[in-house]
């Protein structure tokens, strides 16, 4: 089994806990919806996409999402209520990340918005108050690059950027679309268990090595 030269890292329930739900229920509170409303009118007719993949600014979400899920909400209510899903950076990812840098060209690639980003990027996590982001040779989020997961070429477009074949890459998620639409093409990749997750990606990444 060949070492890989490079990692490809998802953020959320991977690297940074999640919890869609706290954004329902916030989202609720300003809607005649309830939670369960919100969810399925959200997931069933992918409300995010096209914010994620860059063809929506933030102010076009928030008004598009204010008249599909019937909101009456400020911008600052809104920013709050969306970001409600990010929890805490699990302790002691940053030195894990950092024990990486020595054997490993890091990617992260998420699909994300920039709402989001403007609050995870300020999380210092290093003793000198660096984010965890700054460990990473390349960062990629969806919404700057103009496709999401698991559309296959997001994934060509990191290789060839980075300079890496299919073979030379392992690829860490916690969407079983995302790590099927990687294996198509050939990238080495593993669904992450959210209650596990840097534990178990150390784990399979010492099969590579013994």
């Amino acid at each position: 089994m060949a070492v890989p030269k490079a990692i490809i890292f998802d953020l959320g329930n991977v690297l940074l806990p999640i919890d869609l739900d706290k954004t329902y229920s916030a989202f609720s509170a300003y809607s005649s919806y309830n939670k369960e409303d919100i969810c399925s009118i959200i997931n069933d007719n992918q409300l995010w996409v096209p914010y994620e993949s860059g063809k929506q600014s933030d102010s076009e979400f928030r008004e598009f999402l204010r008249f599909r899920l019937d909101l009456t909400i400020s911008d600052l209510e809104f920013d709050e209520a969306f970001s409600a899903l990010l929890l805490k950076f699990h302790e002691g990812v940053y030195e894990w990340i950092a024990s990486l840098q020595s054997r490993y060209h890091l990617i992260l690639l998420s699909n994300t918005s920039s709402i989001h980003a403007e609050r995870f990027t300020k999380v210092s996590l290093g003793p000198l108050g660096q984010n965890l982001f700054s460990l990473f040779n390349q960062v990629y989020y969806s919404f700057e690059m103009g496709l999401v997961k698991p559309d296959p070429a997001i994934y060509h477009r990191v290789l060839t950027e980075q300079g890496f074949s299919p073979s030379q890459v392992l690829f860490f998620d916690d969407n079983l679309a995302n790590i099927n639409s990687a294996k198509s093409i050939g990238i080495d990749s593993y669904l992450i268990d959210p209650n596990r997750t840097f534990i178990q990606i150390q784990e399979i990444l010492d099969t590579y090595v013994s």
